[in-house]
């Protein structure tokens, strides 16, 4: 009967196979999560981010306007800037710079407990410092002849009588000219791009003028020209007619002193100091104000996903 027996062969369970696939679909999750960088190291970036790069760099930026406040400091002032009183308004501007560069500071320090309110004074601060900038620069059309160093404000200067008597004396006084007056007879200015404005404008008739020079500050009409032509002409905003070529003499102590070519010569020698400053204050000033921007953004974040 033993030998009767048939055995039937019995198949083998698919747990085997099963637990391959299950164990390769895992492996395959695995693999795809760690192509994936998990949530706490892109929080743990955006932390480091905004605990150490944006508070460093906007420390460093705000060193930009700790320097330039040192440089106005001790910067030396064109010669009769005091007439106008413009020394005083360059240190006013850099105790603002001062203050603006401590400001930012004390913002970054205290922007984890009080991240709103360190916000809304960096932001009015630096939309301050931005419409200042525009003034200075000429950019805005806000210029009023109250607001010192503005080209209306220069304007309004040096047209008054009384004020200009008194530059123009300043401007005699310091020997202006002399290196002109006292040259060689045979140096003749044909080279005028080179000059400073003083000189081009206060020294010899203006271009349009078409006079002959025997020296630097002698000159002479011709005799076909006949008298100056009554238009109109530009002197960087200033409009006002050819009388500069009645007003200019060949005595040395008046040439052309009484001019408009000499106003505007005047203007742009001390003028060009508070156009570098209107350009310097317009780009720090955005500069600072997207840095702070990210910094309150990136605060934020660090706050809700801590």
């Amino acid at each position: 009967m033993a030998d009767n027996v048939q055995v039937v062969p019995v198949e083998e369970p698919t747990i085997t196979a099963t637990a391959a696939a299950i164990t390769t679909e895992s492996s395959d999750k695995m693999e795809s999560q760690s192509d994936k960088p998990p949530v706490g190291t892109l929080i743990t970036i955006v932390n480091l981010f905004a605990a150490g790069v944006l508070p460093i760099f906007t420390f460093v930026l705000s060193l930009t306007l700790l320097g330039y406040a040192v440089w106005l400091l001790y910067m030396r002032s064109y010669d009769c800037e005091d007439i106008l009183g413009l020394p005083r308004v360059q240190t006013l501007a850099s105790v603002g710079l001062l203050a603006v560069f401590v400001v930012s500071n004390v913002a970054l320090f205290i922007r984890r407990k009080f991240p709103m309110p360190a916000l809304v004074v960096m932001v009015v601060i630096l939309l301050l410092m931005l419409f200042i900038g525009l003034a200075y620069a000429g950019v805005n059309e806000m210029q009023t002849r109250r607001f010192p160093a503005t080209w209306s404000w220069f304007k309004l200067k040096v047209t008054d009588d009384v004020n200009w008597n008194n530059i123009k004396s300043c401007i005699y006084d310091k020997g202006a000219c002399n290196e002109l007056v006292y040259g060689s007879p045979l140096d003749k200015p044909y080279n005028r791009r080179k000059m400073p404005p003083i000189k081009n404008g206060c020294c010899m008739p203006p271009e349009t003028c078409n006079m002959d020079a025997i020296n630097a500050t002698f000159w002479y009409r011709r005799r076909d020209e006949g008298p100056p032509v009554e238009t109109e002409m530009m002197y960087g905003g200033m409009v006002g007619r050819m009388s500069d070529c009645e007003l200019w003499r060949n005595d040395w102590s008046v040439l052309c002193y009484d001019c408009r070519s000499c106003k505007f010569g005047f203007v742009r020698s001390v003028r060009r100091k508070w156009w570098q400053l209107g350009i310097f204050l317009i780009v720090i000033s955005i500069l600072l104000l997207i840095s702070h921007l990210f910094i309150f953004l990136a605060t934020f974040w660090e706050r809700f996903n801590g």
